[in-house]
């Protein structure tokens, strides 16, 4: 049973920690305020009047401390004049939760057409708009591996719109193209390697074999093959053997080689290719090359043991079609495709050009090409990457650059500080105190 002092004792020491409660709750906020207060203000600025403050804080203003909060990738003479603040001492802090990494990159083809290869880099699932200077291009949904897309020889700079970001790139230089040179027996696999080629626009020297005592040569072909000449070598079969050696060495100068599945065996050639043996072949079952999925009933020649470095381009379910190494400073793309002249031959109307644009495709993956510079144009191809280099990371999300209460007394601390005084008075009027 508790004494008869123990209920008014606790009941005050109650009171007691109940005010206590309410003056440090009081002083907490007094001295946060006053830390506040010596602190230099933030100005702040939202996107729209972005031009307005920089010209302010450039001229009359001259803040310590400014907060940007961007519904856009910014233009950079904004996003230079803000670095430029901050290199003149402002502290810049800025903020952009709607602004999603991107990046776009144009590149010339490696095709007597001409034309770009456009790659944008963006989330995944994130829709990507391409535009030029006329107009929205298309739109598609980034994979992992981004969007890539082949736009036509009068595009020269590409714009890709994701959600408020624009990412801009425009084409640097542009490419001069070699000759080709194509080796194989005669048959419909070489004869129509090299129409497709010429048609497209290439100019093709070649080496038909015609029988073990009779050849066909097509331009000047010399037992020495150079970069000066060729971009690429066309091994349709072992007959390139004769010049096994003489690839070889063109590969690792710089050149470029694509190897049929019959050219693959030659022995020269053994320490270049992607795969070092051949699986199983799949037979042509004499189906139609369908518009969409063409080389799906083409002879396959499975590429296996691949080498540690070579890169899988192209699958027919597991088996692997198509893939390509870096040999010195050459490249090598090896098919498992024996029959392409059958997409051709057997294909709808559009099979000619569709296979005319796959040859110059697998050429110019691993075409020699010369260089010539553009002038350059005023773009960013990555925004944010650019706006991090000048600015510094973003205020993560809830945070604030002007951290604190601004004067104003929360209403938590005001409902806990009523409690308590409330709680405390309360008590002693209970107990009949004042």
């Amino acid at each position: 049973m508790p004494s008869p002092g123990s209920g008014p004792r606790a009941r005050v020491a109650l009171e007691w920690a109940l005010r206590l409660t309410a003056f440090a709750l009081l002083g907490w906020y007094l001295v946060d305020a006053l830390r506040e207060g010596g602190q230099e203000r933030v100005e702040r600025a939202e996107h729209g009047a972005l031009a307005a403050e920089l010209r302010r804080w450039s001229t009359s203003s001259a803040p310590e401390r400014v907060a940007v909060t961007l519904a856009h990738s910014p233009e950079g003479r904004e996003r230079d004049w803000l670095g430029a603040l901050a290199g003149a001492g402002t502290e810049v802090g800025w903020s952009g939760p709607e602004l999603l990494p991107t990046a776009v990159m144009v590149e010339p083809r490696a095709d007597p057409m001409g034309g770009v290869d456009v790659s944008a880099s963006a989330p995944r699932g994130a829709t990507v708009t391409l535009r030029d200077s006329l107009g929205e291009l298309g739109s598609a949904p980034a994979s992992e591996w981004g969007v890539g897309a082949v736009l036509p020889a009068s595009v020269r700079s590409v714009n890709a719109a994701v959600g408020a970001v624009t990412a801009g790139a425009a084409l640097e230089d542009s490419l001069s193209l070699r000759r080709l040179m194509v080796v194989g027996a005669a048959g419909w696999e070489t004869k129509f390697v090299i129409a497709a080629l010429e048609e497209r626009g290439w100019d093709v020297d070649a080496h038909v074999v015609v029988s073990p005592k009779g050849d066909v040569k097509q331009g000047d072909v010399g037992d020495r093959l150079d970069t000066a000449r060729y971009s690429v070598v066309l091994a349709v079969d072992s007959t390139a053997a004769r010049y096994g050696e003489s690839i070889a060495r063109f590969v690792r100068q710089g050149g470029g080689l694509v190897l049929w599945p019959s050219a693959a065996g030659v022995r020269a050639f053994a320490g270049v290719a992607p795969a070092a043996t051949l699986g199983e072949r799949i037979e042509d079952t004499g189906r139609v090359p369908s518009d969409s999925a063409p080389r799906e009933v083409l002879e396959l020649h499975p590429l296996t043991r691949l080498s540690d470095d070579a890169e899988v381009l192209e699958r027919r379910g597991s088996a692997v079609a198509i893939a390509a190494r870096r040999v010195g400073i050459g490249r090598v793309l090896q098919l498992g495709y024996a029959n392409s002249w059958r997409w051709r031959m057997a294909g709808g109307t559009d099979a000619p050009e569709l296979h005319r644009q796959w040859l110059t495709d697998v050429v110019g993956r691993v075409a020699y090409t010369g260089r010539l510079q553009l002038p350059p144009r005023p773009t960013t191809s990555a925004p944010l990457v650019a706006l991090f280099d000048r600015l510094g990371m973003p205020a993560t999300d809830g945070q604030d650059p002007d951290e604190g209460w601004g004067g104003e007394v929360p209403g938590w601390l005001f409902f806990v500080i009523g409690a308590c005084l409330i709680a405390e008075w309360a008590s002693r009027r209970v107990r009949g105190v004042r």
